[in-house]
């Protein structure tokens, strides 16, 4: 059993390697990198677990158990990243992390203070008479049964937002995550009622359900590696834009101009409900990757008909945004490179330098316009 926790170990580190050494990450892909390295440690917790370790490391092996309702929060906010490309972390979005604070004071509480449970000197909560261990392990259920619920709502609305080829994928992508989540969820739920009803069978819940839970990581890195493309971000030496030199009067494959609009209104309704400009450098490779269209219909429907090239296109999307972001009264206290940097804006040369070309003014000569008390 060892070998299949150092197995898991080994995976999930070139893993999390690969996405943290990832340029341009999104702000979900942030999120799903932390997810991973949370993932990481408990593996480990499991590994000291299953070598009769516990006991020497007794607070370790407390406070990973804890983190177990992190997971939860983890996927919940992947979830609301990864569905909505303008999603931001608030100061809110911190009480995700009460769940597991007043577990841990409980938990403080009733083994220093009143002395019922030796979580910190027994390595883990694993008395099976005792009443308020059995509690903890049923707040622990409860919040993570609620953070699934709530991610199921989120997975539901994204079904009725997404209309795009791209979108569906993606939607596939979190959908087949939470079905993971719920199905290891019922299963370790079922162990423990197996544990309170059949003592002498389920006589090493813990054990089994760490097995159980190593065996979805396995599956869950399985479907990730399925799903790279989510995650790969075209190298820039090896794609340049060929937007600039795109001559659509040398085509030998013309559209026709009804084509044309369709692919246009298209290619308009992906930048807008999608907004892959936001992760920074957007090629016309990428965005024809993207969207399933040939990189010539794309420059000849943006050339035709907005008289553009495709990047002034795509910035014209990026300007548009931070105008809405530094017009709204909400971000006024952010600095306009955080707003910038949400935009795809990765410095404030460029930043500057396109948003004249598009408006003729510079940020904050606009910032002034649009908020005079500013």
């Amino acid at each position: 059993m060892e070998y299949l926790y150092i197995i898991c170990i080994g995976l999930l580190l070139f893993f999390s390697f690969s996405l943290l050494t990832k340029k341009n990450k999104a702000f979900s892909e942030r999120i799903f990198s932390s997810w991973i390295i949370l993932l990481l440690v408990t593996v480990m917790s499991f590994l000291v677990y299953a070598k009769g370790q516990a006991r020497s490391y007794p607070i370790f092996i407390t406070l990973i158990c804890d983190s177990h309702l992190l997971h939860g929060a983890f996927l919940y906010i992947y979830v609301l990243a990864f569905t909505n490309p303008s999603f931001r972390l608030k100061n809110k979005h911190f009480w995700h992390t009460a769940p597991m604070a007043i577990q841990i004071v409980a938990k403080l509480y009733l083994n220093y203070l009143v002395d019922e449970m030796d979580c910190y000197q027994e390595g883990g909560c694993v008395e099976g008479d005792n009443i308020y261990v059995t509690l903890t392990y049923i707040y622990k259920y409860f919040v993570l049964g609620t953070y699934i619920i709530l991610t199921w709502l989120v997975i539901i609305r994204d079904k009725q937002n997404t209309n795009t080829p791209r979108g569906q994928m993606r939607h596939t992508w979190v959908r087949q995550i939470i079905l993971g989540v719920t199905f290891l969820y019922v299963g370790i739920l079922l162990l423990y009622v197996g544990r309170l009803i059949f003592p002498e069978l389920f006589w090493e819940r813990m054990l089994l359900g760490n097995t159980l839970t190593t065996l979805f990581i396995f599956i869950f890195l399985y479907i990730g590696n399925s799903y790279t493309y989510i995650f790969v971000s075209p190298s820039k030496s090896r794609f340049k834009n060929l937007s600039e030199s795109f001559n659509p009067a040398a085509c030998n494959q013309l559209i026709q101009p009804g084509e044309m609009e369709t692919i246009f209104n298209q290619l308009n309704d992906f930048m807008e409900n999608e907004k892959p400009y936001i992760k920074g450098q957007l090629t016309i490779k990428e965005l024809s990757l993207l969207t399933g269209i040939p990189t010539a219909s794309i420059s000849q429907s943006v050339n035709t008909l907005t008289g553009k090239s495709v990047t002034d296109y795509i910035n014209k999307f990026r300007v548009d945004l931070f105008k809405e972001k530094i017009a709204d009264p909400s971000n006024k206290n952010y600095k306009i490179m955080v707003l910038a940097d949400e935009c795809g804006f990765n410095s404030k040369s460029t930043l500057v330098r396109i948003f004249k070309q598009h408006t003729g003014l510079t940020p904050s000569e606009y910032l002034k316009r649009v908020q005079p008390s500013a």
